[in-house]
């Protein structure tokens, strides 16, 4: 299950282009929480600390515990906004979440026993179809991660999203077939270009043409 992460905020009062460029020159994001049919909320949160909780991965499917003004609202990010130029943070919306609330997150997939796959020991490739799986879930049950398990896979096997346990009351969001996460394929042979060949070829009989002419040249002169 995702881990709960606190976020310490301060509420926003005034709007406006002007109020968003002081709160960024004074080193804080300007942020929105909104849902659970309650207005929406203007907060800033430290510009350091997101940029950490970015680089750590996995952010917008985290759950944050956000103190606003001594109140916890539990929320996950929905939207990051970055500069254009700098590429830095500079808005991020929450979503509030209650205790019955379900998200659709993105979650990263894993694959584990690489060594325990007979088709990879024959020298077989890993194929990774999905890196991520859109999943439908409880808010108090989010994983971190998709983990699958390649043990005893032979090349040409595939697998699929039915390979792997989800957690309780998660489901993906395609539902109409057992969609497949990877395969294990053959390897790939690299195969010598035939122009490659062919020039070799040429330089080969050119190579033999010199010779001939130069015996040739030999035989005259003792003639």
């Amino acid at each position: 299950m995702a881990k709960e992460n606190k976020l310490n905020t301060e509420i926003r009062v005034s709007a406006g282009k002007s109020a968003v460029k002081k709160v960024l020159a004074s080193g804080r994001i300007p942020s929105v929480i909104y849902g659970l049919k309650q207005e929406p909320q203007t907060i800033s949160i430290d510009r350091m600390t997101i940029q950490k909780e970015l680089k750590a991965g996995g952010f917008l499917t985290k759950i944050f515990s956000l103190d606003v003004d001594g109140k916890i609202s539990l929320a996950i990010p929905r939207d990051v906004q970055f500069h254009p130029i700098s590429d830095l943070p500079i808005h991020v919306d929450f979503l509030r979440l209650g205790a019955d609330s379900k998200v659709v997150v993105d979650i990263p997939t894993t694959f584990i026993n690489h060594e325990l796959s007979p088709g990879l020991k024959k020298g077989g490739v890993l194929n990774i179809v999905r890196r991520t799986i859109q999943l439908n879930c409880p808010a108090n049950n989010i994983p971190e991660e998709i983990v699958f398990d390649l043990e005893g896979l032979e090349i040409g096997d595939a697998i699929h999203i039915s390979a792997t346990k989800l957690p309780e009351g998660a489901e993906p969001t395609i539902t109409d077939r057992d969609f497949t996460i990877g395969t294990v394929a053959a390897p790939t042979v690299v195969k010598e270009p035939e122009a490659a060949a062919d020039d070799a070829a040429a330089s080969g009989e050119a190579a033999d043409g010199e010779a001939a002419k130069t015996e040739e040249s030999s035989e005259d002169k003792k003639d």
